[in-house]
């Protein structure tokens, strides 16, 4: 396979296609894992679907490495045998989930990272074009964007040519502002429910999840082609609106449906436990420091201010010095004598 899409060079890579396997009338895609990483072989069908992996390839080598929010590109194949398309992925379609339903503060915190994946296109020069259930990813706890084949740049195209983004692919492109179809999505991760509400509809429906999650994504609801907000404005105010987690009970269970908030309360719990027990080994150690300490500097700290602590008496030393008492007795004794020669 092409190493890259703008770069000379090839790789080898072993594809352990045991994973899931769909497709629709443009693709097959297979889930498996290269090199002990999880992966997506998208496969083109049609010569139409050929021009959408093109595309797809070179949007991810403009993203480069390490985009929060984006697969990173491992092979891309058009000249030999059928155009295909190898990247790193992170969890399954939403779409491949019906029953998936988010509660907060998970929630909120994959609608912030939808958005700043949008912000991320929009800084290149680029719209989605195809933010719904099927071309986003999520494994648990983050979302990933697939479906680069269908990005449009914002606009005009004349500095593109030459390359695939100018090259038409004859897929339809859908005028709603990719902010107004992120949030439609959020929706569906609140209830469960597909699209087809006005926005006054979708936004009661949030306002009795989670009241902060609906105010922010409100401007998005009304966004209309044209008169689009940006994403980095809806994403900062998902962070100002973020619900604060209450601290977790021994014995307390996440409600309501979806996984992820369970794991993540029992991470918090984890936490806690041991910084508790980082602190008691903190006090036992003040303890032990404390309880070899001198006495001449316990009573130093305990002796009244003015007063002055006797220094403690030096130890006999060794040797044949003679003990005070006895040289103070011999002292009187030859003082008695010479008294009494004196006298005589």
């Amino acid at each position: 396979m092409q190493r890259t899409f703008s770069r000379s060079g090839t790789v080898a890579l072993q594809f352990d296609g045991a994973g899931d396997a769909y497709g629709n009338d443009l693709f097959s895609y297979r889930h498996g894992r290269v090199e002990g990483r999880d992966c997506l072989l998208k496969t083109a069908l049609t010569p139409e679907g050929a021009r959408v992996l093109r595309r797809e390839a070179e949007v991810y080598d403009r993203l480069g490495e390490g985009r929060p929010g984006f697969g990173r590109l491992l092979g891309f194949q058009s000249a030999r045998g059928p155009s295909c398309l190898l990247v790193t992925r992170r969890g399954a379609p939403i779409d491949r989930s019906p029953d998936l339903v988010l509660v907060p503060p998970r929630l909120n915190l994959v609608a912030r990272d939808l958005f700043d994946a949008l912000d991320v296109l929009d800084r290149l020069g680029f719209r989605h074009c195809a933010v719904s259930a099927a071309g986003v990813s999520f494994d648990g706890l983050n979302i990933e964007m697939q479906e680069l084949g269908h990005v449009q740049p914002n606009g005009r195209a004349e500095p593109l040519q030459g390359s695939a983004l100018s090259t038409p692919t004859g897929l339809p492109v859908d005028p709603a502002p990719d902010v107004l179809a992120a949030a439609r999505l959020v929706h569906r991760l609140a209830t469960g429910q597909g699209g087809g509400k006005p926005p006054a509809a979708m936004l009661a429906d949030l306002e009795r999840v989670d009241p902060g999650l609906a105010r922010a994504l409100e401007p998005a609801f009304h966004a209309e082609p044209g008169q689009s907000i940006p994403a980095h404005e809806v994403a900062a105010e998902l962070r100002r609106s973020r619900p604060a987690q209450p601290p977790a009970r021994p014995d307390a269970r996440p409600s309501g449906p979806g996984t992820a908030p369970r794991a993540a309360t029992a991470e918090h719990r984890d936490d806690a436990v041991h910084r508790a027990a980082f602190r008691e080994l903190r006090r036992r150690q003040r303890e032990a420091r404390d309880a070899v300490a001198t006495p001449a500097a316990a009573t130093a700290q305990t002796a009244p201010a003015g007063e002055r602590t006797p220094p403690r008496p030096m130890p006999p030393r060794s040797g044949r010095s003679v003990p005070v008492p006895v040289l103070t007795g011999l002292i009187v004794v030859l003082a008695l004598l010479a008294a009494a020669l004196l006298l005589r």
